[in-house]
């Protein structure tokens, strides 16, 4: 399965946002043990500023940090190409939610409420760096790709990618899509190296855990049956797939994800 090999986890900067030096010192506690590269701030300016300079993989912050609004400062993060691709975990508490507007999730962007463990906050700060890598890769490999493949490399790339997005519980091989296109192998996997900086079968995985952690977080389909959807022959290859790819099994994922949402639906009176 596709590893994140760019940045190990234990080497991830993480940067703490919180107006209480109590606070700060509690969660550097609860986290010193992974080996991450610890920083504070005190308020929303503070920590923006220190993101601009050394741009951590991680931003944990209260939503009750003084100074620049969290949610304001989140925008700004998603808006520079600086800082676009780092991850911000929220938390705070139910009841402080209470008379305020999330913001909009985005891919980077993720709330934890409290109280919470040490196993829980270190597990949801492990998925987002996860994520965190992964995206940087992905839009760095974009990006290359946009300098080095050329408009048939491009649009052979888009018809794979839909013929893929449309029959995902089917295809099983590279050869599978290269026989639907009418393509050898060897120029359906020259167009995503040259495009995209992978090969088929590294975007293959990445689609099956995309559409996989959507299924898990917006249904209630059982493992067995998101398996098959996302092109796995049983629950067990899915789970083990799936652990290795975002560092939890689909149960806790779906668990972790769906209990914070509905914390937050509950605040802003979206659930009866």
């Amino acid at each position: 399965m596709k590893s994140f090999p760019s940045l190990p986890l234990s080497a991830a900067h993480v940067l703490i946002v919180d107006g209480s030096a109590e606070e700060q010192h509690l969660l550097k506690e609860m986290l010193r043990g992974n080996d991450f590269h610890l920083s504070v701030a005190a308020e929303g300016r503070e920590a923006y500023d220190l993101a601009l300079q050394s741009r951590p993989d991680l931003i944990l912050m209260s939503l009750q940090t003084p100074g620049l609004d969290a949610f304001a400062m989140e925008r700004m993060l998603r808006e520079n190409p600086l800082t676009e691709d780092v991850s911000v975990l929220f938390y705070t508490t139910v009841k402080h939610l209470s008379g305020i507007e999330p913001a909009d999730r985005s891919e980077t962007l993720d709330y934890l409420i409290r109280p919470f463990t040490v196993g829980q906050l270190v597990e949801r700060v492990q998925a987002q760096l996860r994520l965190s890598l992964m995206l940087r890769e992905t839009r760095g490999a974009r990006r290359e790709g946009a300098r080095s493949g050329n408009r048939g490399d491009w649009d052979l790339v888009r018809r794979a990618k839909k013929h893929l997005e449309e029959r995902l519980p089917e295809i099983r091989r590279l050869a599978d899509i290269a026989e639907a296109l009418a393509v050898s192998e060897r120029r359906l996997g020259h167009a995503f190296q040259g495009c995209l900086n992978m090969s088929v079968a590294e975007y293959m995985r990445q689609e099956r855990m995309r559409k996989a952690k959507y299924l898990l977080t917006h249904t209630t389909l059982s493992i067995r049956a998101i398996a098959a959807m996302v092109g796995f022959s049983s629950a067990a290859n899915f789970s083990t797939a799936f652990n290795s790819w975002v560092g939890a099994s689909p149960s806790s994922f779906r668990n972790q994800a769906l209990t914070n949402a509905l914390a937050l639906d509950r605040v802003l009176g979206r659930q009866p």
